[in-house]
């Protein structure tokens, strides 16, 4: 790995989520860190466990260039990932299959799904799962064996049935007939035991059967305890002082990290670190779902915070009666600053019925105003993997005109079994490319929808709309490389062969070469970066000035009294949200400007409407990039 001197631009990066995907991107990552200093990194899922890394490793490169000693440079360790994750380990298996281990309620059901990994076909995949379940849930294989006998042996004694009498023909189709209805019931017998233990197993392990802790004393550490020591080792700290937001925030050049985790009992879509305090944790349920270091961190961080008023006590000691004595298992989960990357890591990546979602809880001190299912009090709220909302959230770190790339890197499984290795990676090298819509095949071969892609095509658009519609957008699509790889690769397949590992990753490598060549070694108009900010600023206009316009007609508008610039004036006073609420409950929230804010305000108000309208002809939206992109206020994700 090249020295911090060779570093000659700063950049962002985002990486899309997955599961094993994500082998691209050490390689990715370390490509980019031979010329460029990373500032923001943020991902989903899989991308979350690459981007806590990569800012480990900028983190270390910071203390070096700081004067920190250090016996070697961050990118190193984490460029020789790859060759570890395929290095065959516990029992054989690669490092990779080993960091995924089963809690014991849910083992068989894990072999089960392991036999369909890296099938040839649906009709061999059917037959691993087949031989798996009547190997490991064979009592429901031989009740059903034993009720078809049963059955049977019915129909053989009833009066008139006359096959005791036959000949051979019919003792022949009754054996085969037999045979054919056990090849059918057994299965569906272990099934229905899969299916009713898999439901109990679900129940009492947080939805998921992998926790990333080892459940056996002998066994390899798993994914979380595995990341902890990387990101440790990594970053050139003791296992016993995590890394923080803190830290990464404090280094120079700051770094900031950021990621999506799903709030299922909120309908919402988070974005980590959270900024409130109003979140807490059961250090019990923590303990099994982090390492000891984290969870002592966690504690000693939240020991500090104490509730805001008596109202706040009184929701605590309901939900923890232990609160205040040695039994305490209610704690406020610490300040961004103060929180190691590991937690919001996990907590993004939770990965369906895979890893164990992470349970929190949130004081709620109303009753929701009219929302369903809204409480008061200490409410439990489950987190899942943030892919379910935004899994690639390439609208972080975003600016109308940026002062550095913020790179994206999305994951296609596309790829033929015999493409050429540099049909891997695209980035579009023109304006007028990559903003071609995705296409998914719903039909079948004599072009009739199937209901199973009908129903697969559903839930992944309504799961990734949004970023599908911004790897198209003008100022995002020639910013983002794309690694298209097979259907045996990445995914779910957790037991990929070395080579099938080795490929990803020099497909990592060649999309960083990509990058480093469209925005850093291509010289004049071409250059990537130089193309991005006449985009960006082009962008800007369109969408800046028709808003602009209707600011200032808005502003002194006389159709509604009083004006926007009269109540501006009156610092919000005479807003009707300032008046008492209803049966004297005191007064709602009016966002009164103070002294400063409504001078200071009327100064940037005046200014801002007093823009001259444009000149006949000057329409900026008229010739901006297409698809025409938008500006709209949505909600802040916190």
């Amino acid at each position: 790995m090249e020295s911090s001197a060779t570093v000659l631009e700063k950049c962002d990066v985002v990486m899309e989520g997955g599961v094993t995907s994500g082998v691209v991107y050490p390689a990715f990552i370390c490509g980019l860190a031979r010329r460029f200093r990373l500032r923001s990194i943020g991902g989903t899922s899989v991308g979350a466990v690459a981007a806590v890394a990569a800012a480990a490793a900028q983190f270390k490169r910071n203390r070096a260039r700081e004067g920190a000693p250090s016996a070697d440079d961050g990118f190193e360790r984490l460029a020789g990932l790859p060759a570890w994750l395929q290095a065959p380990g516990h029992e054989g298996k690669s490092n990779l299959f080993s960091l995924f281990q089963p809690c014991a309620a849910l083992r068989q059901h894990y072999q089960v799904l392991q036999a369909a990994l890296n099938r040839g076909g649906a009709a061999a995949r059917a037959l691993a799962i087949c031989g798996a379940l009547l190997l490991h849930f064979p009592a429901g294989a031989l009740v059903a064996a034993a009720v078809l006998l049963l059955a049977r042996y019915a129909t053989l004694t009833m009066p008139g049935a006359g096959l005791l009498l036959g000949g051979t023909i019919e003792w022949l189709r009754f054996g085969a007939g037999l045979a054919a209805g056990l090849l059918v019931a057994m299965p569906l017998g272990a099934l229905v035991e899969f299916l009713l233990t898999a439901w109990s197993g679900l129940r009492h392990n947080r939805c998921g059967i992998c926790p990333g802790m080892r459940q056996e004393p002998g066994d390899p550490p798993a994914l979380t305890e595995w990341l902890h020591g990387l990101v440790q080792d990594i970053a050139g700290l003791p296992r016993d002082t995590p890394l923080t937001f803190g830290m990464l925030a404090q280094s120079q050049p700051p770094i900031e990290l950021a990621f999506i985790t799903t709030g299922l009992s909120e309908s919402s879509s988070h974005r980590l670190p959270h900024a409130g305090r109003d979140l807490l944790f059961r250090a019990s349920e923590m303990r099994a779902l982090f390492p000891p270091a984290i969870v002592e961190t966690l504690l000693a961080a939240s020991l500090a915070m104490q509730p805001s008023r008596g109202a706040t006590t009184a929701m605590l000691l309901a939900a923890d009666p232990g609160l205040g004595s040695a039994a305490r298992d209610l704690y406020f989960l610490p300040p961004a600053d103060e929180l190691p990357v590991l937690v919001a890591a996990r907590l993004s990546l939770s990965f369906p019925v895979l890893l164990q979602a992470v349970p929190l809880y949130r004081l709620r001190h109303t009753e929701g105003d009219g929302v369903r299912g809204g409480r008061t009090g200490v409410t439990k709220i489950w987190l899942s993997d943030g892919g379910l909302t935004s899994n690639f959230p390439i609208h972080f770190f975003d600016s109308l005109l940026p002062t550095r790339p913020t790179f994206g890197i999305t994951l296609q499984a596309t790829l033929a079994e015999r493409a050429p290795p540099e049909a891997r990676v695209f980035l579009p090298a023109s304006n007028n490319a990559g903003w071609t819509p995705a296409y998914t095949d719903v039909g079948d071969a004599q072009g009739l929808p199937s209901p199973f892609a009908f129903a697969g095509a559903l839930l992944r658009t309504i799961r990734t709309w949004r970023h599908e519609a911004l790897k198209r957008a003008p100022g995002f699509r020639d910013r983002i490389v794309q690694i298209r790889h097979t259907r045996q690769e990445g995914g779910l397949n957790l037991n990929m062969p070395p080579e099938a590992i080795q490929a990803m990753s020099e497909s990592g490598a060649a999309a960083a070469r990509a990058v480093i060549a469209r925005f850093l070694d291509t010289p004049g108009e071409a250059n990537g970066w130089r193309n991005h900010r006449w985009l960006r600023m082009r962008i800007a206009g369109a969408v800046l000035q028709p808003k602009l316009e209707q600011l200032s007609k808005s502003w002194h508008a006389p159709a509604r009294q009083p004006t926007y610039a009269a109540m501006w004036a009156a610092s919000g006073a005479g807003s009707a949200a300032g008046r008492a609420a209803p049966g004297g409950a005191g007064r709602n929230t009016a966002y009164v400007l103070t002294r400063r804010q409504r001078v200071r305000g009327q100064e940037w108000w005046d200014a801002l409407v007093a823009l001259p309208p444009p000149r006949k002809g000057a329409d900026l939206f008229k010739g901006s990039p297409k698809p025409r992109p938008t500006l709209e206020i949505s909600p802040r994700q916190t």
